[in-house]
């Protein structure tokens, strides 16, 4: 039996009327929110779709193939393939999708003498050798960004949303076939120590949202943890652990005045093993709770207007 409970849809079809861009044509964009157990019947695609999921787990399929996915996973489908997809059955799901073709051909509406910059990325795509990918790029704030343009249009939204919906197709690719990670990547002694200091600070940047711990960075860097700490305290005058706990409250404050996530999906989404140690570390940081920050210094933007 299935089931059907669902906590929200924002749900943006445009299957009878296809929104063109120039680069790709939009058929849906929507966030789903749902209870343990809900599941999303079996249907076939017809069009390319990127699924993000912004917390909680569940499970996608490809043509029978299921794969579980958590808090950061990213998912891709191809048109003609039969997908399906719900949540746990202890934890509710959480996820932004976006369904889209891409224009690479005139009848299509796209200009004859201009060569589509995502013919490579539509390639690559049909040929993708795995649906799923860990979000080594922050995609969850850009879905969160175009989602806002869509739940709120006014001047000039064509052009911003097409900005987010490019980012978030390029950003997928990057997540999945580009190399990436050898931007961030010295061999040991090849470098001077202001290079290595900043190979760190990228690193920790471009992975905030999936680091387990501060070891991945000297493991990924090739240098002893020990070593890279003290060349980042002699670099900056302050400790790599001291600047990776800053960064991770700018990112966890950033996430708390967009408004569009909750407490637990915030602590959810920084790894933390639950609410409570999320409260504690954020209250011994800033001394006060997340709700009382909220309260105090979030403010909604209608507030202001």
């Amino acid at each position: 039996m299935l089931h059907e409970r669902k906590r929200f849809h924002f749900d943006n079809l445009y299957f009878l009327n296809p929104k063109q861009y120039e680069f790709f044509t939009l058929y849906q964009i929507g966030d789903l929110c749902c209870d343990s157990g809900y599941q999303l019947r079996e249907h076939t695609q017809v069009c390319y779709e990127i699924s993000y999921v912004m917390s909680g787990k569940g499970w996608f399929s490809t043509d029978g193939a299921r794969s579980d996915v958590e808090a950061g996973d990213v998912y891709i489908n191809i048109p003609g393939e039969a997908h399906a997809g719900g949540a746990d059955a202890k934890e509710p799901f959480r996820y932004f999708y976006l369904g889209f073709l891409f224009n690479l051909q005139p009848e299509n509406g796209y200009r004859e003498n201009v060569e589509s910059p995502f013919i490579h990325i539509q390639k690559m795509m049909d040929k993708r050798e795995t649906p799923l990918a860990k979000d080594r790029l922050d995609m969850q704030h850009t879905f969160l960004s175009a989602l806002r343009e869509f739940r709120s249009l006014s001047h000039y939204s064509q052009v911003m949303t097409q900005t987010y919906l490019n980012q978030l197709i390029v950003l997928m690719y990057r997540n999945f076939f580009s190399d990436w990670d050898s931007a961030y990547h010295a061999e040991p002694g090849d470098g001077a120590t202001g290079g290595i200091v900043y190979d760190a600070i990228s690193y920790i940047d471009t992975h905030m949202l999936t680091m387990k711990d501060l070891a991945e960075v000297s493991r990924e860097l090739g240098y002893s943890y020990s070593y890279l700490s003290h060349l980042f305290t002699e670099e900056t005058g302050i400790s790599l652990r001291n600047f990776y706990s800053q960064k991770r409250l700018q990112k966890i404050i950033e996430l708390m005045k967009s408004r569009t996530c909750s407490i637990t999906e915030i602590a959810s989404t920084m790894q933390y093993q639950s609410i409570h140690s999320f409260s504690r570390a954020f209250k011994k940081a800033v001394g006060l709770s997340p709700t009382e920050y909220i309260r105090l210094y979030v403010k909604d933007e209608r507030d202001q207007a």
